[in-house]
């Protein structure tokens, strides 16, 4: 038997608000271009990891945390990506902290910490439909099945041979 909404618990509404609270930051991602230079998982996961990271170094100190990783993302893009916008780096950073941690999560870091492998694993799920459709609406794939194909092609092709600089969205 399949629960309708009414009949939804608080565990599965919580869930359900947490992988819509990871979307909404994996779509702001994908539409800012805060990644690596590549489609390559570790690129596409660098902002995220570097937010995880820091809530695992200070689980007590979120306001500390939160504005560590505005920096060290910033620092990191800066690095690898000649255009890099600061304040849409903020503006992902106070996301996550605050649809993911604070509303999704109560701002309990630990649950956060704990489901970490399969925060990384849906947020990397959602940038990838999001980056598909960003392909399809600047008209370079004709539906979202040869968008994904490209952008698993792109990837294939990036681990073969190392890219000096590999192609944006932006």
């Amino acid at each position: 038997m399949t629960s309708t909404p009414s009949q939804a618990s608080p565990h599965q509404a919580r869930g359900d608000l947490l992988a819509q609270a990871l979307k909404e930051v994996a779509v702001y991602a994908a539409r800012k271009a805060i990644r690596g230079r590549s489609f390559k998982r570790n690129s596409l996961l660098k902002p995220l990891d570097i937010i995880l990271a820091e809530l695992g170094r200070y689980p007590k100190e979120l306001e500390f945390a939160r504005d560590s990783s505005k920096g060290l993302i910033f620092d990191h893009l800066q690095r690898i990506r000649s255009r890099v916008q600061e304040a849409a780096i903020y503006e992902y950073v106070d996301l996550f902290f605050e649809k993911v941690l604070k509303q999704a999560l109560d701002d309990h870091v630990g649950k956060l910490l704990q489901r970490e492998r399969s925060l990384r694993s849906a947020y990397l799920v959602y940038v990838r439909q999001e980056l598909a459709r960003v392909l399809l609406e600047k008209k370079q794939a004709a539906s979202p099945e040869e968008a994904l194909q490209q952008l698993e092609t792109e990837e294939a092709a990036e681990t073969e041979e190392p890219a000096e600089a590999g192609p944006a969205l932006d």
